[in-house]
């Protein structure tokens, strides 16, 4: 009898220690959740903050912004306004900017879309790519990251109204990257762009650069993904330069071909544009993409 009791008391104090030990780990758990759940809404906060005082201190602001197509630009129409290149003085940044450049040079523009939570600075950091993907403005570890933009993008330094001689002519395509926070930062409301009367709405995309207001309509929305380097696949992440006519159609008619419908926005050799890309869940490395022509 005293054997089966001691047996028993054994089975007791084991059950007990296992609830303790699954106690301790569950309240642990919770802990670690509710530290990671503050650390996000601090990161959500401070996001917001600096935005909020970058725009503030620099004198950023965005006025109306037309829906719909407006005039479309070509680099044939705009013309140096006289003298030789060299004689052309260096674009001035622009002053809201200015400030911002001085405080990090490695600020490269701003994008924003009238009537949508999208609206930050972008960053671009050729010697350290990925910098930025879990850091802010000034460098600080932040969840939500920044927008960046890919380092083999040539975002140019010029202006259009003087043909580029005043600076560096943009590549053929501007690539921004951005996380897709679930509090709805940085690419977090991109997915809006799949429901086509959203999209509509929200036609324009304005990126400024460091010396000139830019605008691009959207022409195309798909789902991609990343792919191995022996996959003969179209990937929409290697384009920013078109050396050929024939470049600048495979890029052009593959986005068009992908987009969930067709917006009626046509394109020609010569012409620039921007991509926007993030993460989309609908496979392992999974990418929503939204495409606009520049028309300004």
């Amino acid at each position: 009898m005293e054997k089966e009791e001691r047996v028993v008391r054994s089975r007791s104090d084991i059950l007990d220690t296992v609830k303790t030990a699954l106690f301790i780990i569950g309240v642990s758990s919770l802990a670690v959740a509710l530290i990671v759940l503050l650390k996000f809404r601090l990161d959500d906060s401070r996001t917001r903050r600096i935005t909020e005082e970058l725009m503030q201190r620099s004198g950023i602001e965005h006025a109306e912004s037309q829906q719909g197509v407006g005039t479309p630009y070509t680099p044939a129409d705009a013309q140096p306004t006289g003298g030789t290149v060299e004689e052309v003085p260096p674009a001035e940044m622009l002053p809201e900017y200015a400030s911002l450049y001085a405080e990090n040079p490695e600020l490269a523009g701003w994008l924003w879309i009238e009537g949508t939570k999208i609206d930050y600075p972008v960053m671009q950091s050729p010697e350290r790519p990925w910098y930025y993907i879990h850091r802010d403005f000034y460098g600080k570890d932040n969840s939500n990251g920044s927008l960046f933009a890919d380092e083999a993008c040539v975002i140019g330094s010029g202006t259009a109204a003087k043909a580029y001689a005043d600076g560096t002519h943009p590549g053929a395509n501007v690539m921004i990257y951005g996380h897709r926070m679930g509090n709805g930062e940085m690419f977090g409301t991109l997915g809006k762009w799949r429901d086509q009367n959203y999209a509509r709405e929200h036609s324009i995309i304005c990126f400024d650069s460091l010396y000139e207001h830019r605008k691009y309509q959207v022409m195309a929305v798909f789902i991609s993904r990343i792919y191995n380097s022996d996959e003969d696949a179209f990937k929409y992440y290697q384009f920013f330069v078109a050396d050929s006519e024939r470049e600048f159609n495979e890029f052009y008619e593959s986005v068009k071909a992908l987009s969930f419908f067709d917006f009626g926005v046509e394109a020609s050799y010569g012409d620039e544009f921007i991509t926007l890309s993030t993460c989309d869940y609908w496979t392992d490395d999974g990418r929503l993409v939204v495409v606009g022509k520049r028309i300004e």
